[in-house]
C-alpha cells in the first residue's frame, strides 16, 4: 500500500491540475486523497512517506526464549514512547522483588554480616566461645515490598576466642519493614561452623563459681588502657554474648553494634543450677557514634547456655572527643 501510494503520487507530480484518484488503482487510495491537491503538498507528502517507517507499539512485551535476553535498544513504537523492562521477579506469595547486587567491602554488606555475626553468637556464644564474620565474600539483597528487605550473604566466620580457622557460611537476613522497628529475621544452614572442644574449661569454671563465697564483681573490663584480667576474660566472653541477643534485637540497617565494655558486673545468688549475674555493658554504634548503656540479667550453665532474662535500657551518651 505505501509502495504503491508513492508510485501515484511520483506520477501525479506530472500531470495536470486539477486530477483525480483513478479508483483503477486503489480504491483506499481513492478516499484516502481529496479531489484536488497543490503540487507543493505534493511534494512534502512524497518525502515524509519515504521517510516515516515508525511501527505499531505491541500491546504487550515480545516473548523472550529461554536462553534470551532484552536488548540494549528497541524500536520506537507509533505513540513515540520507548518499552521500559523492569528487572523484576516475583516471590512465590506473589510479591513483586528487586534484586540487587553489593560490593562486599561496602557499609551494607558488613552490617549485615555484624547482624549475621549477632545471631550466631545467640546461639553458641559461652565463656569460652565467641564468633566472628571475619569477611563477607558475596551480598545481593532483595526488596520484598512491605516484607522487608532481604539480603543473601556468603561469609567466612571463625571462633576467635578458641582461634579456630575459618569456614565458610551463608545466611539470609531480612529487615522487616513497619512503622515499629522489629528485630532482623535471620535463616541459614550454620552446620559447618566449628566447633572446639570447651567441655573441660566451662565445666572448670561453673564449678569454680557456682561455690558459695565465690561471687565475683569488677567494674570497667576492659580498663581506660585497653587492658583485661586474664581472670576477667570469661565474664568479658559472656558479657559478648549476652550482648549479641540486644544486639540483635536492636539492629536496622542504619546501625553497627559492638560491645565496647563492661561497666559493671555483679554475681548473684545461683538459682536452678545457674550461674547469675548483673551486668552493666556499654555498646557502641559505629555509625551514630552513640555509647548505649544497658542492664542486663544473665544466667549461664554448661548445659543450659546463655539465658538473657531481662533487659532495662539506660540514659544513653555520645563518644568524646580526645580533646574533650
Amino acid at each position: 500500500y505505501r509502495k504503491s501510494t508513492i508510485s501515484f503520487l511520483n506520477q501525479s507530480l506530472f500531470t495536470q491540475f486539477p486530477f483525480q484518484v483513478p479508483r483503477s488503482l486503489s480504491p483506499e487510495l481513492s478516499q484516502a486523497f481529496p479531489l484536488d491537491m497543490d503540487r507543493s503538498y505534493l511534494v512534502c507528502l512524497i518525502v515524509f512517506l519515504q521517510f516515516w517507517s515508525c511501527p505499531a507499539a505491541p500491546s504487550t512485551p515480545p516473548p523472550l526464549a529461554p536462553s534470551s535476553t532484552p536488548q540494549g535498544e528497541v524500536e520506537c513504537p507509533s505513540s513515540c514512547v520507548l518499552l521500559v523492562y523492569n528487572n523484576e521477579s516475583m516471590s512465590e506469595n506473589g510479591l513483586v522483588m528487586t534484586s540487587k547486587e553489593l560490593n562486599p567491602d561496602y557499609y551494607e554488606a558488613r552490617r549485615a554480616g555484624n547482624v549475621a555475626q549477632h545471631y550466631i553468637n545467640t546461639l553458641y556464644g559461652s565463656p569460652f566461645s565467641l564468633y566472628s564474620v571475619t569477611r563477607v565474600h558475596k551480598a545481593r539483597t532483595e526488596d520484598m515490598a512491605e516484607a522487608g528487605m532481604k539480603y543473601i550473604l556468603e561469609f567466612s566466620v571463625k571462633d576467635w576466642v578458641g582461634e579456630s580457622s575459618e569456614v565458610q557460611s551463608s545466611v539470609e537476613v531480612l529487615y522487616p519493614r513497619g512503622e515499629t522497628q522489629r528485630p532482623p529475621q535471620v535463616q541459614g544452614s550454620l552446620e559447618g561452623l566449628p566447633h572446639l572442644n570447651t567441655s573441660a574449661k566451662e565445666e572448670e569454671f561453673y564449678q569454680r563459681y557456682s561455690v558459695p563465697g565465690s561471687a565475683v564483681s569488677a567494674k570497667d573490663i576492659p580498663d581506660s588502657y585497653g587492658n583485661t584480667d586474664p581472670e576477667m576474660k570469661p565474664f568479658w566472653n559472656l558479657a559478648w554474648a549476652a550482648s549479641s541477643f540486644v544486639m540483635l534485637n536492636e539492629s536496622n540497617e542504619n546501625t553497627l553494634y559492638n560491645m565496647a565494655q563492661v561497666a559493671k558486673i555483679k554475681q548473684l545468688e545461683t538459682l536452678d543450677d545457674q550461674l547469675s549475674f548483673e551486668y552493666e555493658i556499654l555498646l557502641h554504634d559505629m555509625v551514630s557514634q552513640e555509647i548505649i548503656r544497658w542492664k542486663l540479667l544473665v544466667s549461664w550453665s554448661p548445659a543450659g547456655g546463655v539465658k538473657v532474662l531481662e533487659t532495662e535500657l539506660l540514659p544513653r551518651c555520645h563518644c568524646k572527643s580526645p580533646t574533650q
